[in-house]
Formats: C-alpha cells, structure tokens, sequence
C-alpha cells in the first residue's frame, strides 16, 4: 500500500469510492434499472399482444369476406336459379295463354258461323215467305175469280219447291 500511498492514493478512499459505487450501482439498479427493464418488458409484452390481436382480427377478417363472398355466390346462383324457374313459368303461361287464345278464336269463329248459317236460313226463310207472298198476290191478282184461292196457293208452293236450290 506504500507503493499506492506514494501515487498519493489513500487505500480508504479507494474503498471509499468503491462502497459509494457500489451504493450507487444498487441504488441506481433499484429505482432507474429495474423500473427501466420493467417497462420495457411491459411494453415489448403490450406490443405482442396488440400484434396478435391485429393478426386474429386479419384472421377474422378473411374469413369473414370470404364467407361473405360465398354468400354472394349462394345468393347470385340462387337468383339466376329463380330467374331461370320465373322465365320458364312465364313462357310455360304465355303459350298456355296462346292456346287458349286460340281455342278461344276457334270457338268464336264456329259460333260466327254457326250463327252466319242460322242468319242465311232465316234470311231464305223470310225471302221465300215473302217471295211466295208476292208471286200468290200477282198470281191471285191475274187469276181473280177462275181458280181458288187454295188452288193458287198449293201450285205457287209446289213449283217453288220443284226449283234448284242456288
């Protein structure tokens, strides 16, 4: 210690700095260092876990847009299905609507004519009635006081039934 003495180093001093550092390495390590590591890890420990949470929530993300993509395929495939199924059901009413038209049409049309052909023999009916009522009254009119009436009446009907139908 002579030798430290002579440098003009006091060996209590020496150890005096050495407990002082040693106090102030333990102080510092108490209240700077373990709070200071203490918060890094609690920090490090908040950034893990704020990173899994942003990974699950991009997890649950794409699962949700692709079940919701699956769900707009479903929902498309099922609205062209129930297009096709309305388009058919429309072309299935529209030709049963056009039969129907025209099994209507014909029925209107034989009823024309069937009416038209009534109408003719009426028409005939009504001109031969008057026909015969004209060629009698000539007839009488000519024959007046000759041949009876009767006579006159059955001769016109039987000659006018003689004739060829038109």
């Amino acid at each position: 210690m002579d030798a430290l003495a002579r440098l003009g180093i006091d060996g209590w001093s020496v150890l005096l700095y050495l407990v002082n550092f040693g106090l102030l390495a333990a102080v510092l390590t108490k209240f700077l260092y373990k709070p200071a590591l203490k918060f890094m890890d609690d920090r490090r420990e908040q950034i893990r876990r704020s990173i899994e949470e942003s990974e699950e929530l991009k997890r649950r993300f794409e699962e949700e847009t692709k079940r919701r993509e699956q769900e707009a395929r479903l929902m498309s495939s099922e609205m062209q299905h129930e297009m096709k199924s309305a388009r058919e059901q429309a072309e299935s009413r529209a030709k049963q609507l056009v039969t129907e038209a025209e099994r209507n049409r014909e029925e209107m049309l034989n009823e024309a004519q069937t009416q038209i052909g009534e109408m003719k023999k009426n028409i005939r009916k009504e001109a031969e009635a008057d026909v015969l009522k004209r060629i009698e009254a000539v007839t009488l009119a000519v024959l007046r006081d000759k041949v009876p009436q009767d006579v006159v009446r059955d001769s016109v009907k039987d000659a006018w039934s003689a004739l060829p139908e038109a």
